[in-house]
């Protein structure tokens, strides 16, 4: 995880200028990434339930649930982006992943503390 973090923070860093240009669409996807993360909680919440998983089961799915938003944002930057602004496609997609990484971080506590407790 500390190695993922500085790999994400190293391109982001690489791509201040166009972060700071691309600033008003970073808060508006800002919502949509975060409500992911709850939405992935609330769904492994649910799975844990309705599967009778033990507590660490829950969690792993949970958390697996979490880092998928990738996959989802991803197509939908590009999809959206191409083929005239890559650059907003690369900023989203890389502030996605910093979202993503610092999610893992909050779910680190709430999902074992608060929404999949131990058996």
């Amino acid at each position: 995880m500390p190695l993922l973090a500085l790999v994400v923070f190293l391109i982001a860093g690489s791509q201040a200028s166009l972060v700071i240009d691309k600033g008003a669409l970073l808060w508006s996807v800002l919502l949509v990434f975060l409500l992911y993360l709850a939405a992935a909680a609330v769904i492994g919440k649910c799975l844990t339930l309705v599967f009778g998983l033990v507590a660490l089961a829950g969690r792993t799915l949970t958390f697996s649930l979490g880092t998928r938003n990738s996959f989802v944002m991803l197509p939908l930057a590009l999809a959206l982006s191409l083929p005239d602004a890559w650059e907003t496609a690369v900023v989203v997609i890389v502030f996605q992943s910093l979202v993503e990484l610092f999610g893992m971080l909050a779910y680190l506590r709430w999902v074992r503390g608060n929404l999949i407790k131990d058996d």
